[in-house]
């Protein structure tokens, strides 16, 4: 699935993985309220019991991606290679990066930046994908389990897998991050080249701003 993503003056168009849904990063409120009637149709249950707790993260969830230059999230499903069922969540931020130069210089700066900050992953990597360079980095992250129906409650962390990719625009000045996340840890290498042909999709539209676009007419 191809789409088209936008964020101040930079557009990307990049192909999504199937097994995807789209989750909304401009009509939030509306999205949820939709959802909640859907679960409210449905009558009481263990369903529509959840629902709750499970929208009211969502909401803050996307609201928190939205104010992060997120363009794209996305929750997937799809059968592991020993055929399990497996989920993973998907985001593409996209920002400005600073002045035109190599994009290899970008891509360093932006790894330099992240060990600078503590960062750690299990791999941090150059790659040249269809004539370009990509930043790879993936980890294991314990994160605080969330309070939500399906999770056991006894365990304050859970393991999760995360695969980023940053790619940098050709003048350098722009730069998008694909992280993947799931849960699923011994299946996380599954997702690696998925993602590395999304970031080889990945191609940028810089539009000018406006004040650069006009000069004064004295």
């Amino acid at each position: 699935m191809s789409i088209t993503a936008t964020t101040a003056n930079i557009s990307i168009a990049v192909d999504v993985p199937q097994g995807y849904v789209d989750l909304p990063l401009e009509t939030i409120d509306d999205s949820i309220a939709q959802a909640e009637s859907l679960f409210a149709s449905l009558g009481p249950g263990a369903v529509s019991s959840a629902a709750p707790a499970v929208l009211q993260a969502l909401r803050v969830l996307l609201t928190r991606l939205a104010q992060l230059n997120t363009v794209y999230c996305g929750l997937g499903r799809h059968m592991s290679a020993d055929g399990q069922q497996i989920s993973s969540t998907l985001t593409i931020t996209v920002s400005e990066y600073g002045e035109r130069r190599n994009p290899r210089l970008t891509l360093g700066d932006v790894l330099t930046g992240r060990l600078d900050a503590g960062e750690k992953y299990k791999n941090a990597e150059f790659l040249e994908i269809s004539g370009r360079s990509v930043l790879f980095l993936d980890r294991v992250r314990s994160v605080p389990t969330p309070d939500l129906p399906g999770y056991d409650a006894s365990e304050l962390e859970q393991s999760v897998y995360q695969i980023e990719a940053v790619v940098s625009s050709p003048d350098g000045s722009a730069i998008a991050v694909i992280e993947l996340s799931t849960p699923f840890v011994e299946h996380g290498d599954e997702y690696l080249l998925p993602i590395a042909a999304m970031a080889a999709s990945i191609e940028f539209t810089i539009t000018p701003l406006q004040s650069a676009m006009f000069s004064l007419d004295l």
